[in-house]
């Protein structure tokens, strides 16, 4: 079985939105899925090793395994504009305030960046 591994979260009130930064280094976009629930969001993705079988680990302080994390929100947030992002190792959700909370899920898509970097994004434009 995987190790689960606690994302590290800050959450700010911008005012209008919540926004969420989530440290996920290590995964893909496209394996990171949020889930919004009952004034709750739901992250989970699979962090995946960058040493090869033919090397030996001196240190490891970045985990390996399973990321998932769920956080209760202040407030209801409208989860049909949620916009979620995710570049170098930082997944972003920004969420409108709103009167109820729907439940959805959002898998956030690859974009290529400039320079061959890797980034996800979906949600509103």
């Amino acid at each position: 079985m995987d190790k689960l591994i606690r994302i590290p979260v800050n959450l700010t009130d911008a005012g209008d939105d919540l926004v969420l930064h989530a440290a996920m280094p290590g995964t893909e976009p496209e394996n990171i899925l949020v889930t919004f629930t009952d004034k709750s969001i739901m992250l989970d993705s699979t962090a995946r090793g960058t040493v090869g079988r033919d090397k030996r680990v001196l240190r490891q302080e970045w985990g390996i395994g399973k990321y998932h994390r769920v956080l209760r929100l202040p407030c209801a947030v409208d989860t049909f504009r949620a916009n979620v992002t995710y570049d170098n190792g930082i997944l972003t959700v920004s969420m409108p305030k709103g009167p109820e909370m729907r439940p959805r899920e959002i898998r956030v898509k690859k974009i290529k960046g400039q320079r061959g970097q890797t980034r996800g994004h979906s949600g509103r434009g």
